[in-house]
């Protein structure tokens, strides 16, 4: 009984862009850690760099359903085998924030973001639970130095630029009256 070429071309399209998917996949994971979020909305929505690494489009006949099923299954097989882990990348997303100057909030925001689960990331804050006022400290010595703010003025630009870090009221306060 010969073979449907349709179903044949129809096959090796969907072999060819199932291996750019993993191929992507792989590129971007080796680039840096992702959240399972962030990778499938790379993987769904790509842009294509001008280089040779060009994702191919999915087959025509391939609907919405069934690209996100093989997307999804993609990255359960990547999570098999530890090569995408949401702890590990929420650890790596707090060091960062904290390299950086970040306060409690922006961290939190950053989480959601990722839609990282709380199971992951409640240790992770109350691991660090001590250690916000001393950043906000540091971050305001940085930018402002180790004196009280002048006049109202001063305090009100410390105090946006604390906020604007993530910190909540109670540790801008106290970071910029030196409480």
């Amino acid at each position: 009984m010969p073979s449907d070429p349709s179903s044949e071309t129809s096959h090796s399209e969907l072999q060819a862009w199932q291996k750019g998917l993993r191929e992507r996949a792989f590129r971007l994971l080796a680039m840096r850690e992702h959240s399972r979020h962030e990778l499938a909305e790379k993987l769904f929505k790509p842009r294509n760099s001008p280089s040779k690494h060009q994702l191919l489009p999915p087959p025509e006949d391939l609907s919405s359903q069934a690209i996100t099923t093989e997307i999804q299954t993609l990255l359960d097989k990547l999570e098999a085998n530890d090569l995408l882990s949401d702890a590990r990348f929420a650890e790596t997303l707090t060091r960062q924030y904290l390299r950086k100057g970040k306060g409690l909030l922006a961290l939190k925001q950053a989480y959601q973001q990722h839609q990282l689960d709380r199971a992951i990331t409640q240790p992770l804050l109350e691991g660090l639970s001590h250690r916000w006022q001393e950043q906000a400290y540091r971050v305001r010595e940085k930018r402002f130095g180790n004196q009280p703010p002048a006049d109202q003025k001063e305090a009100a630009k410390m105090q946006r630029f604390l906020a604007s870090r993530g910190f909540t009221p109670e540790q801008i306060r106290k970071a910029v009256f030196l409480e």
